[in-house]
């Protein structure tokens, strides 16, 4: 699941980002896991997206 989403982020800083994005990817929540979706967030913020979780329908 992990590498599925990093391959997913790296699409992502391929599409919309650089070569600092494309290593931010690399590197990303290699040091402090409880603050990895924070940096999530204020990356996708830094390419003018958005994190949103929502409830699951029943």
């Amino acid at each position: 699941m992990i590498d599925l989403l990093a391959s997913a982020l790296y699409d992502v800083a391929i599409a919309l980002g650089g070569e600092g994005d494309r290593k931010w990817v690399k590197d990303f929540g290699a040091s402090d896991k409880s603050q990895a979706v924070y940096e999530l967030a204020a990356w996708l913020d830094s390419l003018g997206l958005k994190l949103t979780v929502t409830v699951k329908p029943n």
